[in-house]
């Protein structure tokens, strides 16, 4: 090949192109039978030819025989080296990377916990030996062995050989960018694969995207997955003045619980904080350990989020510093009323931190509990009347004796608990109390939903901080778009006009709440003056009742309609 070899770049090489071994930029090939000879494909140089090659640097020598492999169908590696008196290397040799053996002590081992690797050395004897010759200044071939004693891989298989797998730099950040904004690593394959065309073009495979992902998070939790966490929570807290932070850690210094909450949190807790709704069911983290996520409704009837703790258990002494903390951090203000799904420590750490506040059971949960002790659908349904109902206590009571004795249920232990707890779920008894329309947890159960767009099972904490942060995010962009939205235009309110004469009942339904009946007086009973304000107002609040399934009680009053929330 002499002087005039033309680097060949492996990345771009398709393992069909010829190759032109020969021509330089600067000069021109001297006959036309040489051209020819210089352009064969590599697929289809002879054992001959090679032997009579020679390169200009031992770099080239490198790259000829790692493209001479990929067309062949493996892989090649460095191996033996050779220098002169003042050190300069003259000899270089090139291997199948499968020849040699694996060394028997790896085989031996009795502090093996896992099975070994697939065997990939099978003492291959393919070589390619070069020595640089001072009279040419040329580097020669001297030996040169082909024969190979394993299969050599298809070329439609090729791009699969791990030496030949790589992510460059740009690969690695749109992987990056993708992994930070939520998209599942499944998803980030496909997407990269459609970019590329084909799998074979796209460089490497599944498992080496994986990999990426690993070392990446690997590296960023080097000292320690909790002080990486509290680091990042400490690094928001530096550009954000109302940010509360508090931990605790254990005996041996671990990190036992956490709570956080951001300026907005906080300001959105002061504003919307009356009533408040938590759980505990999510626990997609790879220690396992309980998420509690505070939330409410904002003034857009959207799911607003007050904070996050991450606690290593669930008793009642833990709810009790959540509650604790939750409340130093809004200022030590109470909610009016707490939505929770019936856990008896977490009622336990609500009645002991919050003495005053009207502790609610989810009702979704009741009637759960309900299917699963009584197997009996039309005691469901029955039952079902009793939890919605705003009946008066005599008929509650009756309902109930009737209930019982219907379905023979007087001696279940189930029934009388939830009898000794009917203040905590009962609409007849919770309608003095005010909740917003929340009679279930949902809103927790929703945001959990949401979540896992983002955590996956065996998230760290810091990357766990990430995920809800970018949660966090999307639920404030979709309230400031329902601004946004509000403010663009009015809705559309029925006109006074068409509202009937005579007192009529409007059944209106929330979103996950039961229908409330709602009565409209009659106009006659209203003076003028005052009848088109108080209409436009009960039926502005009656639209704002359909999207909130707030219970609210209209009555008469001699200046016009009150609305008592």
């Amino acid at each position: 090949m002499g002087s005039r070899n033309k680097e060949i770049g492996l990345s771009s090489y398709d393992g069909k192109s010829v190759v032109k071994v020969c021509v330089d930029n600067n000069e021109a090939v001297n006959s036309e039978e040489e051209e020819q000879h210089y352009m064969k494909n590599i697929a289809d140089l002879t054992y001959d030819e090679i032997w009579g090659l020679e390169f200009d640097s031992e770099r080239e020598v490198v790259q000829f025989y790692c493209l001479y492999a990929r067309v062949k169908g493996f892989f090649a590696r460095k191996d033996e080296i050779g220098r002169d008196c003042k050190g300069a290397i003259n000899m270089r040799q090139i291997v199948c990377n499968r020849e040699g053996s694996r060394n028997k002590k790896h085989n031996l081992r009795m502090d093996r916990l896992r099975d070994p690797r697939p065997l990939t050395r099978t003492k291959c004897g393919a070589k390619f030996r070069v020595h640089f010759d001072h009279k040419s200044q040329n580097w020669k071939v001297v030996s040169f062995v082909d024969t190979h004693n394993h299969e050599l891989t298809p070329p439609d298989s090729v791009h699969l050989i791990p030496g030949y797998r790589t992510l460059n730099d740009g690969d690695k950040a749109q992987i990056n960018s993708f992994h930070l904004h939520g998209v599942q690593t499944s998803h980030i394959f496909g997407l990269m694969v459609g970019q590329k065309g084909d799998h074979s073009s796209l460089g490497f495979c599944k498992k080496d995207l994986y990999n990426h992902i690993n070392r990446k998070n690997r590296a960023r939790i080097e000292d320690g997955d909790a002080f990486a966490a509290l680091c990042y929570l400490q690094a928001k807290a530096d550009n954000d003045p109302m940010y509360f932070l508090k931990f605790t850690t254990s005996t041996d210094g671990r990190l036992q619980h956490l709570f956080w909450a951001d300026g907005c949190n906080r300001v959105n807790y002061e504003c919307f904080g009356d009533v408040i709704t938590f759980d505990t069911t999510y626990k997609k983290n790879k220690y396992n350990r309980p998420l509690v996520i505070f939330c409410g409704y904002n003034h857009h009837g959207e799911t607003t989020i007050f904070g996050f703790a991450l606690v290593a258990d669930e008793s009642t002494e833990t709810y009790k510093w959540v509650l604790e903390t939750f409340s130093e951090a809004m200022f030590g203000k109470h909610p009016n009323g707490v939505v929770t799904d019936g856990d008896h420590a977490m009622r336990e750490a609500v009645r002991d931190v919050f003495p005053n506040t009207s502790h609610r059971l989810c009702a979704w949960h009741i009637q759960k509990n309900a299917a699963e002790n009584v197997k009996n659908k039309h005691f469901l349904e029955e039952f079902k009347h009793l939890i919605y109902s705003s009946m008066s206590i005599d008929e509650f009571e009756d309902e109930w004796k009737k209930i019982i004795e219907k379905y023979g249920l007087v001696e279940n232990k189930w029934m009388r608990k939830m009898y000794k707890m009917k203040s905590m779920w009962a609409s007849t008894y919770m309608r003095d109390h005010f909740f917003g329309g929340i009679r279930t947890t949902s809103v927790c159960e929703g945001i959990n939903s949401f979540i896992k767009r983002y955590v996956k099972n065996k998230s760290s904490l810091v990357d766990l901080m990430h995920n809800l942060e970018r949660a966090l995010k999307q639920y404030r962009h979709n309230e400031l778009n329902n601004a946004n939205n509000i403010g663009s235009g009015m809705k559309n309110i029925m006109d006074e006009d068409v509202i009937p004469t005579e007192c009529s009942a409007k059944v209106v339904k929330g979103d996950d709440r039961e229908c409330q009946a709602v009565y409209i007086p009659n106009p006659t009973t209203i003076p003028p003056p005052m009848m088109k304000t108080s209409f436009t107002s009960l039926l502005q609040n009656l639209h704002n009742l359909g999207k909130t399934g707030d219970p609210g009680h209209v009555k008469e009053s001699p200046s016009g309609v009150e609305n008592i929330f």
